[in-house]
Parts: C-alpha cells; sequence; structure tokens
C-alpha cells in the first residue's frame, strides 16, 4: 500500500538531492595560464684568441757616434766608369801607345788624367835611368791656358831645379785622394792646391791645380786612372 508523501517532505528531499549535487561538483577554478616558453639562449662557443706568436729579442744596435763636422774636405768618389779605364784619359785616343810604353819602361804604378771638356795634353815627360825606379810628368791645359794641371810621379822630385822644395806647402787641408791613393790635400798659396802621395820618397805622386776652386781641384785628383803595365 502506497504512503502518500507529503508536500513538505518531497520539498526538503528534493533540497537535500541538489545540496548533495552541489556538495559533490567542485567549483571550477579558472583555468592555470599556459606557460610561455621563454627562449633559452643556445650557449655559443666562445673563440679562443689565438696566441700571440712571442717575437725573439734581437741583439740591441749600438747608436751610431755623431761625426762632429770638420774643415776637412771629405774626398770625393771617383766618376763612374773611370776608375781603372785609361781609355778615358784626357788624349788617350792619340797617345795610348806612348802611355803604355811609360806604364812598361817605369817601376811605378803610372797614372793618367780624365780632365774636364776642352783640356788637353800639353806636355809630358819621362825617364828611367840605370838604377833608378824612373819618373813621369805631365802637364794638362785647358783652352784658354788659363787652368792647369801639372803631375808628378816617381823620383820626379830630382829633375826639378830645386829638390828641397818639391813638397813644400803653405798649410795642410785634410785627406785627398789621388785616383785609387790616399793623399794629404795642400794649400800651396797664390791659389794653387795639391795633393802629396808618398812624399819625399822615390815612388811619390804629386798633383799640382792651378786657376781653380779646391773643389774643382779635389775632383779632377780623385778622378786619376792607373794605366795598366801589361
Amino acid at each position: 500500500m502506497r504512503i502518500p508523501m507529503r508536500p513538505a517532505a518531497i520539498v526538503l528531499a528534493a533540497c537535500l538531492v541538489v545540496a548533495g549535487c552541489s556538495a559533490a561538483v567542485p567549483t571550477p577554478q579558472p583555468p592555470a595560464p599556459t606557460p610561455t616558453d621563454v627562449p633559452t639562449e643556445v650557449p655559443t662557443d666562445t673563440p679562443t684568441p689565438e696566441p700571440t706568436p712571442t717575437v725573439a729579442p734581437t741583439d740591441s744596435v749600438a747608436p751610431t757616434a755623431t761625426v762632429a763636422p770638420t774643415d776637412t774636405p771629405v774626398p770625393l768618389q771617383t766618376p763612374s766608369g773611370v776608375a781603372g779605364d785609361p781609355t778615358k784619359c784626357t788624349g788617350w785616343s792619340a797617345n795610348s801607345a806612348y802611355f803604355k810604353g811609360v806604364a812598361r819602361g817605369v817601376a811605378p804604378a803610372v797614372y793618367c788624367g780624365v780632365m774636364p771638356s776642352g783640356w788637353t795634353t800639353s806636355s809630358t815627360k819621362w825617364a828611367r835611368p840605370k838604377s833608378t825606379v824612373g819618373w813621369f810628368t805631365l802637364l794638362y791645359k785647358n783652352s784658354k791656358h788659363t787652368q792647369s794641371i801639372t803631375i808628378g810621379q816617381g823620383d820626379f822630385c830630382a829633375q826639378t831645379a830645386d829638390p828641397s822644395n818639391c813638397w813644400t806647402s803653405s798649410s795642410d787641408l785634410g785627406a785627398a785622394k789621388f785616383g785609387d791613393l790616399s793623399g794629404s790635400l795642400k794649400d800651396l798659396g797664390g791659389g794653387q792646391f795639391a795633393v802629396f802621395v808618398n812624399p819625399n820618397t822615390k815612388t811619390g805622386y804629386r798633383i799640382v791645380g792651378a786657376g781653380m776652386t779646391q773643389a774643382a781641384f779635389v775632383k779632377i785628383a780623385a778622378a786619376m786612372v792607373r794605366i795598366p803595365k801589361a
């Protein structure tokens, strides 16, 4: 037999059912934020610097000493193409046989001069008396005869009027060259200059310049050429 339910009980029962359902269903929570992928830096290889090569120490160069300037003229170089080439000598084409004969005839080495353009061989002499080394003289002049170069070689002083004055000078001007020989530059006075090599010997050389500057004379003296004996 069905027992009829009261309306209040039905309502209560319905409320309990609803409450029970409400308790069973969790309160929905807001969704957790989706983590954003943070880009991770990929480590890169740090370039290792190349080792700097070690330079081996070198020997220290000693400082060059500073030479104090002097009044002594610097010897000039023999012009290119002149040294050892007697064919460049003034008057060689006309007198080559003569010069070669002198070179073979006397004991000391024989030199001829390379003069500026317009100069000529004015005179020349040589001899080798018995039991001597021999001697040789040369005289060059310019076209106007206002300048001259006089050269004595070997035992030439014995042929001068006063051999005791052969090597005299007013003052010493330092070093200079006579061809490939080293000598002394002299002031003879009266506008004349000279270079002495082996003075007061029988194998001496003396060159004297007149009517020209010291620089011009030194250049001519340095350009003297040794004539081969062959």
